[in-house]
């Protein structure tokens, strides 16, 4: 599994008021991040929509938002799989964003391009940790 990267920018609103459990979330794909972005616009901080990718990424439900013990856990289900088409996509990170508010939280490096071919309608998908979260707060 890919290692998971914090945005610095995503610190100050997630300690202001946004409701990790209640806004939505989405992963989107990408070819580059940039750690000090404090916001997420489809098409732009993503791959464009074209060859089996939608501009904006793929929803994630809330599977749990809770604290225990003083600290907080925020739980997604996986986002729907992603299969290609035509000439097929290139990425390298999955960006994890708040799609309520529109700041991007975390990425997934991946460590180097991943080519999805469509002419073989390869499938990928971002597995999130059901245990762990995709993140927490003490």
């Amino acid at each position: 599994m890919a290692a998971y990267v914090k945005y610095t920018a995503a610190v100050e609103p997630l300690a202001e008021g946004v409701n990790a459990g209640t806004d939505a979330w989405k992963v989107a794909l990408a070819l580059t991040v940039n750690i000090a972005d404090t916001a997420f616009v489809a098409g732009t901080t993503d791959l464009a929509t074209a060859a089996g990718y939608t501009a904006g990424g793929n929803a994630c439900a809330t599977i749990t938002s809770a604290q225990t013990a003083g600290t907080y856990k925020l739980v997604l289900a996986n986002p729907a799989a992603w299969t290609a088409t035509g000439a097929g996509f290139t990425f390298r990170y999955a960006i994890l964003y708040n799609s309520t508010t529109g700041v991007p939280f975390g990425y997934w490096d991946y460590g180097s391009n991943v080519v999805m071919n469509g002419t073989n309608a390869d499938t990928f998908t971002v597995n999130l940790d059901a245990t762990n979260g995709v993140f927490s707060v003490a």
